[in-house]
Formats: structure tokens, C-alpha cells, sequence
């Protein structure tokens, strides 16, 4: 496959070109690959659910405490 201009409805698209064979992987090597990647992503999923619940906040509902001059005095 050869670099073809992009079309004009989009000038900023890259064109995909060939890969040249020396960098293509074997059947065997993709498969090795894929089963990696499925043991790594139920590593996180069994991790994710392993997780402890975090704790609730030592006060639910903080009050911000009042900026200086706008305290109200008791009557």
C-alpha cells in the first residue's frame, strides 16, 4: 500500500500505509498475547472487587467554618 493525500473533507487524517512484514506478529505471538491480556484484565476485575469500602466521612454533613466579619453575635 502506498501514502495517498487525504481527502479533502478531512486535511488533518492520518492515512494508514502497509506495515512491513519484518514488524507483523505470528499467530502464536498475538494468541500469547490476547491470553495475557485476559488473565491481566480479570487480575483487576478480582482486585476491583477485593477492594475495601472506604470509610464514611468523620463528619457526614462539615459545616464550613464562618469567614472572618461574618459571624453573627447571640442576642
Amino acid at each position: 500500500m502506498t501514502k495517498q493525500p487525504a481527502p479533502r473533507t478531512a486535511p488533518h487524517q492520518l492515512v494508514l500505509v502497509d506495515t512491513p512484514r519484518t514488524w507483523r506478529l505470528d499467530d502464536h505471538t498475538r494468541e500469547v498475547g490476547r491470553e495475557g491480556l485476559a488473565r491481566a484484565r480479570a487480575a483487576l476485575r478480582d482486585g476491583l472487587r477485593r477492594r475495601p469500602a472506604p470509610d464514611p466521612p468523620a463528619h457526614p454533613h462539615p459545616r464550613p467554618h464562618p469567614r472572618p466579619g461574618t459571624r453573627r453575635e447571640a442576642a
